[in-house]
């Protein structure tokens, strides 16, 4: 074979592009970690376990000596830590008109605000609300599913951080 037919053949075999290698794959993205939930404070810890609920008798606002109690215990703690706002929520259960129930459920929390205001809570720091029958915790139509949904909840805040529900619901 004659040298300068060779000369092309070894060059073309040289240039010819070479099988890529395997590159390794990318590092997967680190995994975050889930945001831990802020430690509640202990203040707001005692007070979400004071109310647990307030329970009212049939068409009535007044208060309880259970609810007194409980009503009594967070206005001093309150008053210790000046950041603490409560929103009360009043609730009633499926008998009457929707437009009774949302006065009387409006009444029931406004029972609550005005005992924690003579106990000396500003009244920039409570407010109430009103839900009537919309939000039963049993929606059955008994006497004992009555008693539970003629009652208070409370959502305590403090800080300007996330709302804490001082019931579970």
């Amino acid at each position: 074979m004659r040298p300068y037919l060779l000369l092309p053949v070894l060059l073309f075999t040289a240039g010819c592009p070479k099988k890529p290698v395997d590159e390794p794959p990318p590092p997967p993205p680190p995994v975050a970690e889930p945001a831990k939930p802020r430690e509640v404070p202990p203040p707001v810890a005692e007070m979400t376990k004071n109310f647990a609920r307030v329970f009212f008798e049939f068409d009535s606002s007044d208060l309880t000596a259970d609810g007194k109690s409980a009503l009594d215990a967070n206005a001093g703690i309150m008053g210790q830590y000046s950041d603490i706002r409560l929103e009360v929520q009043g609730h009633a259960d499926e008998r009457g008109t929707t437009d009774y129930n949302i006065a009387l459920g409006q009444k029931r929390a406004d029972a609550l605000v005005r005992y924690l205001l003579q106990r000396g809570v500003a009244t920039s720091r409570v407010k109430s609300v009103s839900y009537g029958e919309e939000r039963p915790l049993d929606g059955l139509s008994t006497e004992r599913a009555w008693e539970q949904n003629r009652r208070a909840e409370f959502v305590v805040t403090w800080s300007g951080d996330a709302p804490v529900q001082g019931t579970s619901n």
